[in-house]
């Protein structure tokens, strides 16, 4: 098969690399040096020449040619090869538009042209956006379909396709794992799947937008309320006080108190005392919906049944006494906690309101955890998130482990960019511990990952020394 290529830049060198044995190609260009530069690695035919004259055209072979493309700098002069081509019944007329404004030029006349601006500008677009896997042009460039990640702070993420009510794409299928989906109204998507999306070019930003914009969620995927233990005078002004900050600063639908059932109490002033603790109740929680959970026992010995049992998003819980022993065992049985009743635990020093908020920055299931419920918060509160990855010293580590911080940090930011919550980004070498804490003396709150169910001994001593021995409010986030 034979094809004339008007035009010898870059993209015609391309093109000769990419076609097959079974064509032979002229290429005509007005510049030898530009022929020159083809090189003789590829069998091709070199005109000199100007291409939109039909008498070139002709000496190049037009009558028996399979295929033109029109690929020079000049779109007037390609749309002259194009036309020439057309009227001597070229099956094949392909151009590469110089200006993508000129593409409805192309259109008009039959032809298929691309823009390399565009196609430059994809590519890059795909490198640049991280919830985005592929995107290709068709339909003569009307059309474009485009391949997503849903995030886990996805605007459709958990919606069946019949509730997004979709006018200008459809979702042709999802990946989710190693599994392929042809979706239907009844399909529910979620977190991670890669659905490719159809729809019209001129629609690209708002589909953009839908597929890769996120939303504050926290404390949501693990439930509806926040919940808080009343117990003593102190509660009131301390967790009681924050868990109603949280509630007001978030997407949790309510304040779940937790308290013994003063007329189980066999102690009459106690008893009285907690009727007086629940009356002042009102003025502490104005403005909150507040549902009461009472009990027969001591509420903090069953929490994680509380838990399974209402749908607590987040527990507020005081922090441990600041006694060596006993204060550094209540800190590792908070992180216990949030991990055996698999919800995020605030340990509440009454550093609200929070305008400086502090999480590592790591890539674990865990730390990332920490990190969604961070920009989530920060995006509610309005307030600064610092992003803080602690590699080795030098003389441990060698130079190589700060890639991986930058690799963190560099996640964080694209996370948060989704919800457009910008990250400060630190590095810092030395004791994880000691590091953490000095930087959390400028933060409000500190949020920092669980885990995820049982953990084997020493498991999270880091974690548990930082909860004892910081002074801010510290949020635990389970891996879900």
């Amino acid at each position: 098969m034979k094809a004339i290529v008007v035009g010898a830049g870059g993209a015609t060198r391309e093109l000769l690399g990419r076609l097959g044995e079974a064509w032979t190609v002229t290429v005509i260009d007005t510049s030898g040096k530009k022929l020159e530069e083809i090189g003789e690695a590829t069998p091709v035919s070199k005109v000199v020449g100007d291409g939109t004259s039909r008498l070139i055209l002709e000496r190049s072979g037009l009558s028996e040619a399979d295929a033109v493309v029109a690929a020079s700098s000049d779109d007037e002069a390609n749309l002259e090869v194009c036309r020439l081509a057309r009227q001597a019944g070229v099956l094949r007329v392909v151009a590469i538009a110089s200006s993508p404004e000129r593409l409805p030029s192309y259109r008009q006349i039959g032809v298929t042209a691309f823009s390399p601006d565009s196609l430059v500008s994809r590519h890059v677009e795909l490198s640049l956006e991280h919830r985005r896997y592929t995107s290709m042009a068709f339909a003569d460039g009307r059309a474009e379909a485009i391949e997503f990640q849903l995030g886990y702070d996805s605007p459709i993420t958990g919606k069946a396709l019949k509730e997004i009510h979709a006018e200008h794409f459809i979702i042709g299928a999802v990946l989710r794992g190693d599994a392929l989906i042809i979706p239907h109204g009844d399909t529910v998507l979620q977190p991670g799947d890669r659905v490719t999306v159809v729809g019209l070019g001129v629609h690209f930003p708002e589909i953009v937008h839908t597929f890769t914009s996120g939303e504050a969620r926290f404390p949501l995927d693990f439930g509806k309320q926040v919940g808080v233990v009343l117990e003593e005078e102190e509660d009131l002004d301390g967790p009681v006080a924050e868990a109603v900050y949280f509630v007001r600063n978030s997407a949790a639908d309510s304040l779940l108190l937790i308290h013994r059932d003063p007329a189980l109490l066999k102690d009459g002033e106690a008893s009285s005392r907690l009727d007086a603790l629940l009356e002042r109740l009102n003025k502490v929680t104005e403005g909150v919906e507040v549902r009461r959970h009472a009990v027969a026992e001591s509420p903090n010995r069953i929490l994680p049944d509380i838990c399974r049992q209402e749908s607590i998003g987040m527990l507020v819980h005081p922090p441990p006494r600041p006694a060596p022993l006993v204060g550094k065992l209540r800190a590792q049985r908070l992180v216990l906690l949030a991990r055996r009743a698999g919800v995020p635990v605030l340990v509440a020093r009454s550093s609200h309101p929070y305008k400086n908020i502090l999480v590592p920055a790591r890539q674990t299931l865990s730390a990332k955890a920490a990190e969604r419920a961070a920009i989530d918060l920060a995006r509610y509160m309005h307030a600064d998130l610092t992003g803080m990855a602690i590699v080795d010293p030098t003389f441990i580590a060698g130079e190589d482990t700060s890639e991986e911080a930058r690799r963190s940090i560099g996640w964080l930011k694209q996370e948060a960019a989704m919800q457009h919550v910008a990250v400060r980004g630190k590095i810092r070498r030395g004791n994880p511990v000691r590091s953490f804490l000095d930087a959390s003396a400028a933060a409000d709150l500190v949020v920092l990952g669980a885990g995820k169910g049982a953990a084997r001994p020493f498991e999270y001593a880091i974690t548990t020394h930082i909860v004892y021995w910081a002074r801010k409010s510290l949020l635990l986030v389970p891996a879900s």
